[in-house]
């Protein structure tokens, strides 16, 4: 985790680059996963204006959890 938090930006950069997601694991085990915005979402760059925008919506987060145990399948075999 200290890492990642040292290495944020390093880590989106190379997670926009290459397409392939990012885990970052906290004791052994996967805590968070950093994954490229599918080119249909992804926005024309703008400058943020110091707040976030409100998370997406339930049936967004379902898909962002399947997503994410698809990965974890792949990449150990196993959901987290």
């Amino acid at each position: 985790m200290a890492d990642a938090k040292a290495h944020l930006s390093d880590l989106v950069a190379t997670v926009e680059r290459t397409g392939e997601a990012c885990i970052i694991m906290r004791y052994g085990r996967p805590a968070a996963c950093i994954a490229p915005v599918p080119e249909e979402r992804a926005m024309p760059a703008k400058r943020a204006k110091g707040l976030l925008a409100p998370y997406a919506d339930n049936s967004k987060r379902a898909l962002e959890k399947s997503a994410f145990e698809r990965m974890m399948v792949e990449k150990h075999g196993e959901a987290a």
